[in-house]
């Protein structure tokens, strides 16, 4: 089953009706992965060890702030760090075999959705936990008894259908059985996309090595082609430059399956005019 993209909303919708500590660090940790399209195993705890993947979980040291292109340090306080215009992440080990692949996203005007200010809320939350060192997990959590923990993936898709439920399929158009953890890195993906990000920026962000990406675009996502029919009117009279060559139409042009040949024609420039006649010399052709 291909998941289906998770749209900002929804992370939104989670910020908002967070309560505990918990709660809002699960959000911050989805918000970033949102931003940078991430595989779950780059900022969760899996069931399969890490040990057993080219993929390694993001750490501290993996995450640089910059601020008029200087770096902040992690121990400065919160506010500093969410001040900064971006955020740099070095992706040492991954999936596809790619080392030390960085990619940085600058900061929004969004109080939540934001990849600095969610990422700065994750470090911080990381660096006030006892004994914290640049190799600790980003997904590092200090729970209520004080203990040491990881979240981990079985909690948080469990957190996101929760609230995929609470948004409901009217709204969303798909049911919390149809998205899993994928659904934030094709969520990215898409958001990038109909936001009019170029491919290869899409595709760089998201460390895809070739145009596997496209499968998370997904045409049954009912802004896919939102404004396509206005952009088409936007040449709806061109003149069409004379094709030089001859050919003749195929004897049984109805069959053929890839439409009608080129036929040689001669189209000139004309005003339209309710009342005016079209110059005999214009000859309208067919393309194929």
């Amino acid at each position: 089953m291909q998941q289906k993209a998770l749209p900002a909303s929804v992370l939104r919708k989670m910020h908002e009706v967070s309560i505990t500590p918990w709660d809002f660090a699960v959000t911050n940790v989805l918000i970033m992965a949102l931003f940078f399209a991430m595989r779950s195993c780059e900022y969760l705890v899996t069931k399969y060890p890490e040990e057993s993947k080219r993929t390694k979980i993001l750490r501290l040291k993996n995450i640089v702030f910059k601020k008029d292109n200087r770096i902040i340090p992690h121990s400065s306080p919160l506010a500093l760090l969410e001040s900064a215009d971006l955020v740099i992440i070095p992706f040492e080990f991954q999936k596809n075999e790619l080392r030390n692949h960085s990619v940085h996203m600058f900061r929004t005007l969004d109080a939540i959705l934001c990849p600095v200010k969610a990422t700065a809320r994750n470090v911080k939350r990381v660096r006030t936990m006892p004994g914290s060192s640049d190799n600790l997990k980003l997904c590092s959590f200090l729970s209520d008894d004080g203990k040491a923990t990881n979240i981990n993936s079985i909690q948080v898709i469990a957190r996101l259908r929760a609230i995929v439920i609470l948004i409901g399929k009217e709204v969303l158009g798909f049911t919390e059985l149809k998205i899993g953890l994928h659904s934030i890195r094709s969520g990215g993906a898409m958001a990038m996309f109909l936001s009019g990000v170029s491919t290869i920026i899409i595709q760089r962000v998201g460390r895809w090595c070739s145009d596997a990406f496209l499968e998370y675009i997904i045409d049954q996502v009912e802004t896919f082609t939102f404004g396509v029919s206005q952009r088409m009117l936007a040449y709806e009279h061109y003149h069409t430059i004379n094709a030089g060559i001859s050919a003749e139409a195929p004897e049984n042009e109805e069959h053929n399956e890839d439409g009608p040949s080129i036929i040689t024609h001669d189209i000139r420039i004309t005003k339209f005019h309710s009342r005016r006649r079209v110059p005999e010399q214009c000859y309208l052709g067919v393309l194929r």
